[in-house]
């Protein structure tokens, strides 16, 4: 469930592009010009969804999938640990309290670790990141609206999206609600992401539109799960804050129980993503999405912040494919994350192969 970008110098050679290369049986997400003026089209190939009547589950199951801890990890002396969390972007203070809390579980029970191989320190920085208590997984099936939140381009409706798809091969009824009708494109890309899902799509343009939508939903026993993706904002901008208060104010006020998540893309720098951590979390956000950690270069800085600010991870997104970077998260794959070598870029260290083969 991957989505492409196909170009052209026209419409049609974008057109021609994307039919010879995909086929015609694909959902169109957007269409856009790119800074080289080129005509754009991001599309998806359709597909099967993976469930049926049969394997459905009851609405609302109280069952959740239980994390599966990583068994295949790679193996770290502390030294090396250390080594890779910097290469990611680990601030130092961050590092230090990770070291005190090791040496003092040894000087308080030295036995703890005497006879444990001197290469698993990353299953150790697992279980400091689970006393730190850094990771607080989305419910499989949330009984009050989630409304994701956040500054423009994070992924917010692609976000929503995985979160749909997730939900539906659950066997869970989705509603997605969009809030984003200003933002050029942003309702096509809603209607598209929502037409591929094969789920109900509402729009909500204004605030009384939206206190509508809460004296309907409060009315009737909803067993649809309710995700909302709100407008892109900006925390610099007093007219941005505004806005969303408006709507955060609006649930309050009809007493309707909604969760606002974070979304943040981990290729912010960590400064940006520390004043966005402290800024939601004064309007009630706890958890926060973290996407594009697949294609972030310091992903542990941005981690930090977001930490540091008081928040916690419920989510990361590293894969392009809205089905795939979904899974609940644990202490030992989170602490695989933090610590993968990103390396030299691919291309970098291709043209470094050619040139030894050539030499």
């Amino acid at each position: 469930m991957a989505t492409h970008i196909f170009r052209g110098e026209t419409k049609e050679a974008a057109y021609k592009d994307l039919h010879s290369m995909a086929g015609k049986d694909i959902f169109i997400i957007r269409e856009f010009t790119d800074q080289n003026g080129l005509y754009c089209i991001e599309a998806a190939p359709k597909v099967t969804p993976p469930f049926n009547e049969d394997t459905k589950l009851p609405s609302n199951s109280a069952k959740q999938s239980t994390p599966k801890e990583t068994t295949d990890i790679n193996r770290f002396t502390v030294s090396q640990l250390l080594s890779q969390l910097r290469l990611a972007g680990f601030p130092e203070p961050t590092l230090r309290q990770f070291i005190y809390w090791m040496k003092r579980q040894n000087e308080q029970d030295p036995e703890i670790n005497r006879n444990l191989p001197k290469d698993i320190a990353l299953q150790k920085f697992a279980e400091y990141l689970s006393i730190q208590k850094v990771i607080s997984p989305l419910p499989a099936a949330p009984l009050t609206p989630l409304l994701l939140v956040g500054p423009p381009g994070s992924g917010k409706t692609v976000t929503a999206a995985r979160l749909c798809a997730s939900a539906l091969m659950q066997g869970e009824n989705v509603e997605l609600i969009t809030l984003d009708c200003v933002r050029t494109g942003a309702v096509e890309q809603s209607q598209s992401l929502s037409k591929f899902l094969e789920i109900n799509l509402i729009k909500i343009e204004n605030i009384e539109q939206f206190s509508n939508w809460i004296d309907s939903y409060t009315k009737q026993i909803n067993q649809n799960i309710t995700l909302i993706d709100s407008l892109s904002t900006n925390i610099y901008d007093l007219a941005d804050m505004r806005w969303l208060l408006d709507y955060i104010e609006a649930t309050e006020q009809k007493s309707l129980k909604i969760e606002p998540v974070l979304v943040l893309s981990a290729t912010s720098d960590a400064s940006t993503i520390g004043d966005y951590a402290t800024t939601f979390k004064s309007i009630g956000v706890k958890r926060v999405i973290l996407t594009c950690w697949d294609i972030a270069s310091k992903p542990a800085a941005t981690f930090s912040a977001i930490i540091d600010a008081g928040l916690q991870i419920a989510m990361i997104s590293d894969s392009p494919y809205l089905t795939s970077g979904i899974e609940p998260l644990s202490n030992i794959a989170l602490a695989q994350k933090l610590c993968d070598k990103k390396g030299m870029p691919a291309w970098l260290a291709q043209i470094g192969n050619i040139s030894n083969q050539s030499g």
